[in-house]
């Protein structure tokens, strides 16, 4: 029988006090918000194509250090058993989280040592040290996330993730834009070296500010012995879930075909260069992602998640579809249109994701669950980046002149970005296991009207107050006549 959804909260003996919640949830803020993502904008996105590329890796190997890492997924089984089995998170979190982040200092040391004649050595290197820096931080995510929903508590948890996620935000669009205007004027390998080693640091500060968070302890186990197939099973018994892993799989291998192509695509068709790649990947996208996703979550708890995916689907259609047509001479307007667009309707697939999830999975084992989606997408990250990289590769000596332009292999995956999303919209998102409370027809009515309802609440709001203000003037009026004093009308 599939498992009873418990939402409720869990009475710890030994829970956190309202001080120590508060602590709590500013370091969380400030370990991911500041240090987490500077890490991760240090060591993604352009760096790391740049890193690769200098290094020596073709464009098939580029797909495969962009997809393989995810297999580190796998960790997240016998992560997940262990937390359900020992009840214990904190030191699992913790030694797995900081060799995580200590692997980047072996990144930054690879060019030093293995010599430049060895590119394949080289590669090969890379390769396996992210692989292994993914493996830690999956090994660590069950712990740190079934500790992290303990203690932030449920009355403000969209809103405390909201300001967190806009921290995080604020601090990847300045990391972003640093290290590509660095790149931009230097990509020796000094400097690579440089980038990855502070990201090291940096990343090992998010983690060790959890030394100063006490761990509660979990729910009480009952029932059976927790076994490592029950990491698998438990969540697989329950029919709608297995309807959402399938999506989660399906919206992985959309985004992931052409994704870390984007990068090759702006270094290397188009020749932006690493600063405007990062910006209209990275950063635009996620300024409008952190604006529009307090919207989003309201229309997800009025429409349901369904029609927000797919409205955020349709609209996401535009970002291939825009890099396809941009060329080395003119291509702002068209990359501007798809950061903008991209982020501030991929915030909405965003948020139905988060509300699906969190509907979805059960309190009691919530770790197995979780474990679970993060396999299906990330297996999904596996599978499709690897095709891409192979079609480019395959593709890269075709070239079709059309229109007066020149088409060549990353072009072609663009289209074939397209292509799948259109199939995940169509055949893929119906199956979702939601009843949706309103069409996608009716909130795209609403959203066409709602700058209209707004202009006309804060028209009604500032002539409801001219009216009171006239009211008050009245009543303070009678109230200085029946003193015998002058009003202000005499």
């Amino acid at each position: 029988m599939p498992p009873e959804r418990d939402t409720t909260d869990v009475e710890h003996g030994e829970s956190f006090s309202p001080a120590e919640t508060r602590h709590a949830l500013w370091v969380a803020a400030v370990a991911w918000g500041v240090f987490g993502s500077a890490w991760g904008s240090l060591i993604t996105g352009a760096p790391f194509v740049s890193f690769a590329r200098s290094l020596g890796a073709s464009t098939f190997v580029f797909g495969l250090l962009s997809s393989l890492p995810f297999l580190g997924v796998l960790a997240q089984l016998p992560s997940a058993y262990f937390v359900e089995r020992l009840r214990r998170r904190k030191k699992l979190f913790l030694m797995a989280g900081s060799g995580q982040r200590l692997v980047w200092l072996l990144v930054a040391a690879l060019p030093w040592a293995i010599p430049p004649q060895y590119d394949h050595a080289r590669v090969a290197a890379l390769l396996a040290l992210v692989m292994l820096s993914s493996t830690l931080g999956h090994l660590g995510s069950p712990a740190f996330m079934s500790w992290f929903a303990d203690f932030v508590p449920v009355e403000i948890r969209g809103r405390y993730l909201g300001n967190r996620a806009a921290l995080a935000t604020l601090t990847a669009v300045v990391a972003s834009g640093a290290v590509g205007w660095v790149l931009d004027r230097n990509s020796t390998f000094p400097v690579f070296t440089t980038i990855f080693a502070v990201a090291a640091v940096l990343g090992l500060g998010d983690i060790l500010l959890f030394l100063f968070v006490r761990e509660t302890p979990m729910e009480r186990h009952e029932g059976p012995p927790w076994r490592l197939r029950n990491v698998i099973s438990t969540p697989l018994a329950d029919a709608p879930f297995r309807r959402y892993l399938l999506y989660a799989l399906s919206e992985a291998c959309v985004f992931g075909v052409a994704g870390p192509f984007f990068w090759l695509m702006g270094l290397e068709v188009l020749e932006i260069g690493n600063f405007w790649s990062n910006f209209y990947i990275m950063i635009v996208p996620m300024v409008f992602t952190a604006v529009t996703l307090p919207l989003w979550g309201g229309m997800c708890d009025r429409f349901g998640a369904r029609p927000l995916i797919t409205l955020g689907m349709l609209a996401s259609v535009t970002f291939p579809a825009f890099w396809l047509l941009a060329t080395p001479s003119h291509y702002h307007l068209l990359l501007g249109a798809a950061a903008l667009i991209g982020g501030s309707f991929m915030s909405a697939v965003q948020a139905a994701d988060m509300s699906m999830i969190f509907s979805l999975t059960p309190r009691r084992n919530r770790s197995a669950f979780l474990a679970m989606v993060a396999l299906a997408a990330s297996l999904g990250w596996v599978i499709a980046p690897s095709i891409g990289g192979a079609v480019a590769q395959v593709l890269k000596p075709v070239k079709l002149s059309l229109l007066g332009r020149t088409f060549g292999n990353l072009h072609f995956l663009m289209a074939i970005s397209l292509g799948v999303r259109f199939l995940h919209i169509f055949l893929v998102v119906p199956l979702l296991p939601e009843e949706p409370k309103q069409t996608p027809g009716a909130l795209v009515r609403h959203l066409v009207r709602w700058p209209f309802i707004r202009v006309a609440s804060v028209l009604r709001g500032l002539d409801g107050g001219e009216r009171n203000r006239v009211r008050e003037g009245n009543a303070r009026n009678a109230r200085t006549q029946e003193r015998g004093a002058p009003g202000t009308d005499d």
